[in-house]
């Protein structure tokens, strides 16, 4: 049996973090308090970014293709840490008892 690993609980009563976040009712201090990591669009921004620095510094113009490549990098790069912030929220558990999430 999977039980809470916190010591002072030891619940077994468990559920997807997800699915219980969406069944809270909008006044429940738990809906905020878990809610999902805010949206971070942009992706594909952040690809024309790059692609737009590499060739305008192949083309001779350094002085702003350096730093809007850097920027598409930089802005990609938090992209990729959203996405692993969702995926880690996706795969939280909430335990019941004590709604400690682990």
């Amino acid at each position: 049996m999977i039980v809470c690993p916190s010591s002072k609980c030891g619940s077994p009563n468990r559920a997807d973090l997800p699915h219980c976040w969406l069944s809270w009712p909008a006044e429940s201090l738990f809906k905020a308090l878990y809610a999902p990591p805010p949206q971070a669009d942009g992706g594909y921004l952040a690809a024309a970014a790059v692609v737009l620095g590499i060739v305008a510094s192949a083309g001779g113009a350094a002085l702003p293709g350096v730093p809007a490549a850097l920027g598409g990098l930089r802005w990609g790069a938090l992209v990729h840490h959203w996405l692993t912030l969702v995926a880690a929220w996706d795969s939280s558990r909430v335990y019941l008892a004590c709604a400690g999430r682990f």
